[in-house]
């Protein structure tokens, strides 16, 4: 199983990344490997999205099942697509001065192990780029 681990430090309050990474239905408007994403269903403690990858070799969808935490925290758990495991969690602490740290937790394997060596790394690319496209969107629709 890959894992992978990002955070960065932005000047912007928690709730703001929080509704950025809700924002699901945007996805493709600013993340170039997106193809298309939906939401399937929403309330307030969880939305079940699909979205849709492609990066070179790597294409396909999935659908993760997210229970929120509100201004706080993103637990991701797979629903459907090509993995055995997909599990992530997304982090949002409020720093002195209005500010917050954003980290990201994923965990992924392929279902099948032989796609697994070929696109794990490209995926994990993919995953690593998550936290400084949503820093960069927070700084630029201030």
């Amino acid at each position: 199983m890959r894992e992978v681990k990002r955070s960065a430090l932005v000047n912007q309050p928690p709730g703001r990344l929080f509704a950025l990474i809700n924002d699901i239905e945007s996805y493709p408007q600013f993340l170039p490997w997106c193809t298309h994403a939906s939401v399937k269903s929403r309330t307030p403690q969880q939305i079940v999205a699909t979205i849709g990858v492609r990066q070179g070799a790597l294409h396909g969808e999935f659908t993760t099942r997210n229970t929120l935490d509100a201004d706080r925290g993103i637990r991701m758990e797979l629903v459907s697509g090509p993995f055995r495991t997909l599990e992530g969690q997304w982090l949002l602490t409020p720093l002195e001065g209005g500010g917050c740290r954003v980290e990201l937790l994923m965990r992924f394997a392929f279902k099948n192990s032989l796609t697994g060596l070929i696109l794990e790394p490209k995926f994990a690319a993919t995953v690593g780029s998550l936290v400084d496209a949503f820093v960069a969107r927070a700084r630029g629709l201030k």
